[in-house]
């Protein structure tokens, strides 16, 4: 099937698909980014209902004495092709490039789940791609690990990366506040428009789109000391708990379908 094809087909499709959707009575997403399509498609004005994060577990991580002197960075995710985990590599390589201080000291660990074969070899090409890159000491990978080894990690770790495109909402991230952990996510999709941002007139973490400005968020949020840790994580963790809780969850999507329950 040749470009214009494609194209045609898409086209079409996204016709039959905003008529039907047209007909909704109420129409709830999970974000920004995919109201605005939506919205687009639907010709609509569909109303936003952030996905759940069990932020009460995840809350009472301690957020005091984290390693500040050996830090590690945490990575959630499965290991499939568009949370683009060789961005996370070549970001270390280049953190230890342009800000040497770390090199010795900092570490990632890479937790996500092996699904198939497919996986099993994206997993063995960032191993080799670490390698090449002289960085394979400083990368960890947890795969397929249970909820308390995650948990465990969370609650460790002071930094929490996220690589991904656009995605629509990004619940990794939500949890990486919830733990206490500093994010530094990618400049788009949801956590561009609806987590990573500032809460009470303070920030909440980092945005980047390359191994570069990635590179230079990390060593922002490495280099915080104790106590400006300790500001930026508890105001993650506030605004995690106050936005992406279950409690959060529950009303908001009760006060979108109050019209057609009563």
């Amino acid at each position: 099937m040749n470009n214009i094809t494609k194209y045609s087909y898409y086209r079409i499709f996204a016709k039959i698909y905003g008529f039907c959707g047209s007909y909704a009575n109420i129409v709830t997403v999970n974000s920004t980014w995919t109201k605005n399509h939506i919205d687009q498609l639907w010709h609509t004005n569909a109303e936003i209902v952030y996905p759940p994060c069990d932020t009460e577990r995840l809350n009472a991580l301690s957020i005091e004495h984290r390693n500040h002197q050996n830090p590690f960075i945490v990575s959630v995710a499965q290991f499939r092709p568009e949370k683009d985990h060789s961005l996370q590599i070549q970001a270390m390589a280049a953190l230890f490039k342009r800000f040497p201080q770390w090199r010795k000291s900092a570490t990632i660990v890479l937790i996500g789940s092996s699904r198939n074969e497919g996986d099993a070899n994206r997993i063995d090409a960032l191993k080799r791609e670490a390698k090449d890159l002289g960085i394979e000491d400083a990368v960890r990978f947890e795969i397929n690990a249970p909820y308390d080894l995650l948990v465990s990690y969370l609650g460790k770790a002071k930094v929490g990366l996220h690589t991904m495109w656009n995605e629509h909402f990004g619940i990794g991230v939500v949890e990486y506040m919830a733990a206490g952990i500093i994010p530094v996510a990618h400049k788009s999709g949801g956590p561009k428009l609806d987590i990573v941002t500032e809460y009470d007139e303070k920030p909440t973490g980092y945005l980047a789109d390359s191994a570069d400005t990635f590179a230079e968020c990390l060593n922002d949020a490495l280099s915080l000391n104790e106590k400006d840790y300790e500001e930026m994580a508890s105001n993650a963790r506030a605004s995690a708990s106050d936005r992406f809780s279950e409690e959060s969850f529950s009303s908001d999507l009760l006060r979108c379908l109050r019209p057609i329950l009563t």
